[in-house]
């Protein structure tokens, strides 16, 4: 579906209608996608949510160009189902394998099992249009794939959950889609598996994903690998490492129990051993070529592995459930004060 101007405005005058209420009655507003990467915060005042998922209309799309730009309500399943017909698609997919709205994604810098064969997300964000409650609509980044005027805006809005202005549209730099994907699974015990992945790194490089996973109630370890590419290098593959499947799940359907909390980061490589040794009873699915990890455990859980993460120069987040803002870094919560007075004066979104 393709929207006309004059409903986009119509959709963020009625938006920018909210921020002037909530200013005026003293409420907040809490900018939400389909609701699977929410923090529970305590708030001083009574907070509104606003779901954004009728924000779903493609806005412009060049496929000679790779570029397309959508609302920021359009999931990335059905951005990918655009993009299909013409052999393209934006590769993220989170470990949990829930969809997610293109806007979300962005807010919640989300990052997915294939980074280790396509890049950060984040990479592929040219540009966006954001509605704050201080400017109104600020259009930030480009939509072209080279931009190197100025800085890069697009990074400010990236990861900060909608709380210094609603993404509404986005522009996304998508890629060719592989004409073969081919999986294979292994288990065994983390040291086993941990070699086994160094061995495909051997064989050939960038996989699409490596993936060490960790299940509840699993005897062991579980590695899942997948290759994207021409069907040469898959035969050479599946003589090297066995027949291996074009589709293998990562996770058998029971594994996602629901946790308290969801955490997501990235780990130097040369810890992730010590990491998946450390963490407890939960799902953790860590990508081996770049560090990268999604994990769920208990709040009491997830309070000690953050903290042993960061003594390890790692970065950790949390991506849904219990979160206290005061846990933002000394150095970061300056900066942060004075972006929140620039486009959020009055501290509406939240």
């Amino acid at each position: 579906m393709v929207a006309s101007t004059e409903a986009l405005h119509d959709r963020e005058d009625a938006l920018t209608a909210r921020f002037d209420e909530a200013r005026r009655l003293g409420y907040q507003i809490r900018v939400e996608g389909l609701g699977h990467r929410l923090r529970q915060e305590a708030t001083e005042r009574p907070v509104h949510p606003v779901r954004l998922t009728e924000w779903n209309a493609l806005i412009a799309y060049q496929p000679a160009d790779l570029v397309v730009t959508v609302e920021a309500g359009m999931t990335i399943a059905q951005l990918n189902a655009y993009l299909a017909p013409s052999g393209q698609w934006v590769p993220l997919t989170v470990a949990d394998g829930q969809d997610d709205t293109v806007g979300g994604a962005v807010a919640a810098g989300l990052d997915g099992v294939w980074r280790g064969g396509y890049g950060p997300f984040r990479d592929r964000v040219l540009g966006m249009r954001v509605l704050t409650p201080r400017m109104g609509a600020i259009q930030v980044g480009a939509q072209v794939v080279k931009n190197v005027a100025g800085y890069n805006l697009p990074r400010l809005f990236m990861g900060s959950r909608g709380r210094l202005g609603v993404i509404t549209q986005v522009t996304l730099k998508v890629s060719p889609t592989p004409p073969v994907r081919w999986s294979w699974v292994w288990e065994g015990t983390i040291d086993q598996l941990i070699q086994q992945a160094d061995v495909l790194l051997g064989l050939a490089n960038p996989w699409a994903s490596i993936l060490l996973v960790q299940e509840p109630g699993l005897a062991g370890w579980r590695l899942w690998a997948q290759w994207h590419g021409i069907e040469a290098t898959v035969d050479y593959l599946r003589q090297a490492l066995g027949e291996g499947a074009a589709e293998l799940p990562w996770w058998r359907p029971a594994a996602l129990a629901a946790r308290e909390v969801t955490l997501k980061g990235a780990v130097p490589r040369r810890v992730i051993g010590d990491l998946i040794r450390a963490w407890e009873d939960g799902p953790l699915a860590v990508e081996w070529q770049t560090g990268s990890f999604w994990g769920a455990l208990t709040a009491g859980g997830a309070h000690r592995i953050r903290r042993w993460i960061r003594d390890r120069s790692g970065g950790v987040e949390v991506l849904s459930g219990p979160s206290d803002p005061q846990e933002m870094p000394d150095i970061l919560r300056g900066p942060w004060q004075r972006l929140k007075v620039s486009y959020d004066p009055d501290a509406i979104l939240v």
